[in-house]
């Protein structure tokens, strides 16, 4: 998995990290109040729209930063009353929060600025006395649109009033339009001329016209049916009803020369290099036949400076700022407890990767598992049962054998491995029934991950190249990374591209090599030992002895010690991994790499691994798992 390691950050096992030194104000769980949240929109990328307000969420154009000037009448309020006004987001967490205190005051004014731009919901509760204690004397919500593009502007007026009857009762966002299986949340505002009023708390009951859906007590309205309806909230302290207008629009769908379905699990210390690499893709997102789908998580409970919390689903849109431009096509994915998506789950990775494939189908599909990795196997040390995907919210990972889990009932053309240690014989081996082609790292790559933009230039530059011509993309951006002057020229980097066919023949050749290897022993015992210390090996510890194969192949037989069935088996599997490689690369920080390691460990160190390597496939075809409970 990436680290930090003398103060550079790989994708590698490690407990050191460095955090973003600020940490965002404490959320609020204020899903009532987050209005047009799109949480089931079908394919083709089909997302909500509204002419009074945007859904809650980020900008349609680069925003970086916005202003709201709040202002209050105090009304027939106590003398001793205050206020906490909060600014939230289209995930329900405060962005701002600010206080006032009545002091006998009949107005009062808050300026808000420097705040992280997005249509967002200002929500305001008044108190009977000062420092927001008392009671609650009532609630108002109402939108404030900070993107810079209509109808929204980077600076806005938020004005409330309390003691007086609202003359109306809006209901946003209307007019709305939303795809069939949709989930969006709306807000009823009492209105007194240009002033929200504080109406009673639970003052709203929610119906649904036209049979369009249904809509829960809080406002959240599930779109059932196409079709014209309304969304209508009663207030029951007045007389007044509002309603929204709401379109729902068949879901449709778009066939593509390529999606690319990344599963990029942000729950952990990776968290900023997510955003990077968001950006990155939307550098390259021109190419409507080149389709990027990513769920996307992060979570504040772990890593408090994240950018949001949570999982969403995004489809990519075209964009050369630092702002995330993309889409949000669903928001808030949450399990049957109410509880964010757990990344580390196989059946998390399954849902994805069914709903990306239905949802935005195309010719070829390349995946790519965003993370941490540990290579096959479980970390030895104090991330215990932790495999790739490191969902720090929960403690839990996917293991290498779980992986035919997720994978199950798809074909892919490239499955890509943007995590640490993951190209070694027994992972591809797991994964060799789900893609053409695998491809991934021998090494602990940069914490920065895969440069997008260099890679995917090339998919959008000629869709309809062969696909191993274009995973070798994957090899070429992480060369060009190398290169003197790149940001990678002094960091360990290796990469390489699999031809799934052949790696049953890898494995065949292995199997023998085994066989041959336990023949031998124990004369040829030291020369093991030596080659385990000195072939190319990655992230070694104690209990992680992955080696390079042809660098131990090639020290097998350059030792004449050894009989010469074993030198023979050895170039056998030389030449088969020659044939299953399609395209590699290592830079000078790891000279022996040729694009395939393998588990190399002694007896004694297997021995704690025994259980759970028998549960991979390639220990269940081959004999190497026998090798390795002998190994000197």
């Amino acid at each position: 998995m990436r680290q930090v390691q003398n103060e550079i950050p790989l994708r590698s096992v490690s407990k050191s990290v460095n955090r973003e030194s600020w940490i965002r104000s404490a959320a609020y769980a204020l899903a009532f109040i987050a209005i047009g949240i799109i949480l089931g929109c079908g394919g083709g990328g089909g997302g909500a729209t509204s002419s009074f307000g945007r859904a809650p969420g980020q900008c349609p154009v680069s925003t970086v930063f916005g202003s709201v000037q709040y202002n209050t009448v105090w009304g027939s309020a106590p003398a001793g009353a205050s206020q906490v006004i909060r600014l939230i987001d289209g995930d329900g967490f405060t962005v701002r929060s600010d206080s006032v205190n009545r002091s006998g005051a009949l107005t009062s004014s808050i300026s808000m600025t420097n705040v992280t731009a997005g249509t967002l919901i200002l929500k305001a509760t008044i108190y009977s006395a000062a420092n927001a204690s008392g009671t609650v004397l009532g609630e108002s919500s109402q939108i404030v649109d900070l993107c810079a593009a209509s109808p929204g502007a980077t600076a806005a007026t938020a004005q409330t009033q309390y003691g007086v009857a609202p003359t109306s009762l809006g209901v946003n966002p209307t007019p709305f339009s939303m795809p069939q299986g949709a989930l969006a949340q709306f807000v009823a505002t009492g209105w007194s001329g240009q002033s929200a009023v504080f109406l009673p708390v639970s003052d709203i009951t929610w119906s649904v016209g036209s049979g369009i859906g249904t809509v829960s007590a809080a406002g959240k309205f599930t779109a059932a049916s196409v079709g014209n309806g309304t969304v209508v909230a009663q207030s029951a302290s007045t007389s007044l009803s509002g309603a929204a207008s709401v379109d729902v629009t068949p879901t449709t769908t778009q066939r593509t020369k390529w999606t690319i379905l990344v599963y990029l699990n942000a729950a952990n210390d990776l968290y900023t290099y997510s955003t990077l690499n968001m950006n990155q893709m939307e550098q390259v997102a021109g190419n409507p036949d080149v389709r990027f789908v990513v769920q996307w998580k992060q979570s504040k409970s772990a890593f408090a400076g994240s950018s949001f919390d949570g999982v969403r689903r995004y489809l990519v849109k075209p964009d050369n700022t630092s702002a995330i431009a993309s889409t949000v096509v669903q928001n808030n994915l949450t399990d049957s407890f109410g509880n964010a998506l757990d990344m580390g789950n196989p059946q998390t990775l399954k849902d994805f990767l069914d709903w990306g494939v239905a949802n935005y189908p195309a010719d070829r599909y390349c995946v790519i598992l965003w993370n941490h990795g540990n290579g096959w196997k479980r970390s030895g040390d104090d991330d215990q049962g932790r495999a790739f995907s490191y969902d720090d919210q929960y403690g839990t990972s996917i293991k290498s054998w779980q992986t035919d889990q997720a994978l199950a009932g798809h074909h892919f053309d490239i499955i890509a491995w943007d995590a640490s240690l993951m190209q070694m014989m027994e992972v591809a081996y797991e994964v060799r029934n789900f893609a053409d082609y695998v491809v991934g790292s021998e090494e602990s790559p940069p914490g920065e991950g895969y440069p997008y933009h260099l890679i995917f230039d090339n998919f959008a530059a000629n869709p309809t190249a062969p696909t191993a011509t274009l995973a070798d993309a994957f090899v070429q951006g992480m060369q060009e990374q190398s290169q003197p002057g790149g940001l990678y020229e002094f960091r360990k980097i290796t990469q390489s591209v699999l031809e799934s066919s052949k790696l049953g023949a890898v494995a065949t050749a292995l199997g023998t090599l085994s066989q041959e290897l336990q023949n031998a022993q124990p004369a040829t015992a030291a020369q093991i030992q030596a080659i385990r210390n000195n072939a190319q090996s990655y992230s070694p510890t104690p209990s992680r002895v992955y080696r390079d194969i042809v660098d131990v192949c090639l020290r097998i037989e350059a030792d004449l010690t050894f009989p010469s069935s074993v030198r023979t088996a050895s170039a056998n599997v030389r030449a088969a991994i020659a044939q299953a490689i399609v395209s590699e690369y290592h830079n000078g920080q790891s000279p022996n790499s040729h694009g395939l390691a393998i588990d190399f460990s002694s007896a004694g160190a297997f021995a704690a691994y025994k259980t759970d390597y028998q549960q991979l496939h390639f220990s269940q075809d081959t004999d190497w798992d026998d090798w390795l409970s002998v190994a000197p």
